[in-house]
């Protein structure tokens, strides 16, 4: 049996801003929102955000651990004289992930294409999209990121994109330890996509996070070892017009896989003709896109919950502290003390998702997972 078996490719939406206006183009009050009232059926809880610095010309801001973002007026505090007046919300990419498990708990469908199909019907009259993230993310290395570069810099291949851009991490011993290509420019108000190309895995080694279970398991450290992300980002018009097909019935992969070779073709090298236009697709970017066209969006996997953070304390962590605590009493401290005395950043986003599921559990569902903690029964 493989250690490490095929995963297929998979969808997600990363990120998602929409604002929501008055149809009379008056301010439009948070509690008269169609979608916040939407956030409400889903879970959402007013009590549960905090407030925040306003941004982007508001004069009132919320979030909810940093991962879901609202931005609107109320009147009585003087408006900004570049106000929209609507409602923005901001979902990050743990926004995105928690959005998505809570509409597919809402609607009952398990089917994620469909979860977020069901949400743009149910949203498209109301909501105005300005920003989504779609990322397809790849656990077995099927594009080769040093390939990728060799053709970028020798130009060969074909692009819509009129800028690219080749960003590397480097170790102390200047060998790289994460790298990210850049299709097209992030430019404000614009109506387009760029596409981002990056080593995921990389990212989280270098933070420290838990990685997906498919990429790295806690306890035994089984995985691919191996999560590269291929990000298409739609501004402006590019969210309504990907949306809108949607809605007609295409799929994220036939959308996504059109629009990246839309994007750029990576070419085979004509010795005898100089002209690119007759130039041909190199296989392995032909074997991406195919690829790419038949996958779907899967349930987005919580970088970590409650059960694997338990489980992890329990196997990982338990056992050298009980072994600190030996030390620390034929030496004179408390590694306990020692542990409440350290003062830590303020939580990632991963982590007040975590804390903000955890605090909406019934006491009889946390009571097990805390037993479980205790007898070592995962």
């Amino acid at each position: 049996m493989a250690t490490n078996p095929v995963i297929p490719m998979v969808y997600k939406v990363d990120w998602f801003q929409a604002t929501e206006s008055d149809i009379l183009g008056d301010i439009l009050p948070l509690f008269k929102s169609k979608f916040w009232n939407l956030l409400q059926n889903l879970g959402y809880k007013f009590e549960d955000f905090e407030e925040v610095s306003p941004r982007y010309f508001y004069n009132s801001g919320l979030t909810l651990g940093r991962y879901l973002n609202i931005y609107y007026d109320v009147e009585s505090k003087g408006l900004n004289k570049y106000s929209p007046k609507n409602v923005m919300f901001q979902f990050t990419g743990q926004g995105s992930t928690d959005l998505a498990l809570k509409l597919s708990n809402y609607f009952k469908i398990n089917n994620f294409e469909l979860v977020w199909h069901k949400f743009f019907e149910v949203t498209y009259k109301y909501l105005k999209v300005t920003r989504m993230d779609v990322a397809l993310d790849d656990y077995n290395g099927v594009l080769d990121f040093d390939k990728m570069e060799r053709k970028l810099k020798r130009r060969e291949f074909r692009s819509s994109k009129q800028r690219y851009q080749i960003l590397k991490d480097k170790k102390a011993d200047g060998s790289t330890k994460g790298e990210t290509i850049y299709l097209g420019t992030r430019k404000r108000h614009q109506d387009g996509y760029l596409i981002r190309f990056y080593d995921k895995y990389a990212e989280y080694k270098t933070k420290g996070a838990v990685l997906p279970t498919a990429v790295e398991n806690l306890i035994t450290g089984a995985g691919t070892h191996i999560w590269q992300r291929y990000e298409m980002e739609f501004h402006g018009k590019a969210c309504k017009n990907f949306i809108e097909q949607i809605l007609q019935g295409l799929t994220f992969g036939y959308l996504y896989k059109g629009l990246m070779r839309n994007a750029i073709e990576f070419l085979k090298v004509s010795k005898s003709n100089k002209n690119k236009s007759y130039w041909s697709v190199v296989d392995w970017w032909e074997n991406f896109l195919e690829g790419a066209g038949k996958c779907s969006v899967a349930e987005p996997e919580r970088d970590i919950n409650l059960g694997r953070l338990l489980k992890w304390i329990r196997v990982a962590v338990v056992p050298s502290l009980h072994l600190l605590d030996e030390i620390g009493q034929v030496k004179g401290f408390d590694i306990y003390e020692l542990i409440k005395s350290c003062e830590i950043g303020e939580y990632a986003k991963k982590q007040e998702r975590l804390k903000n599921e955890t605090l909406a559990l019934p006491n009889k569902q946390l009571n097990l997972y805390l037993q479980g903690f205790v007898d070592g029964d995962y």
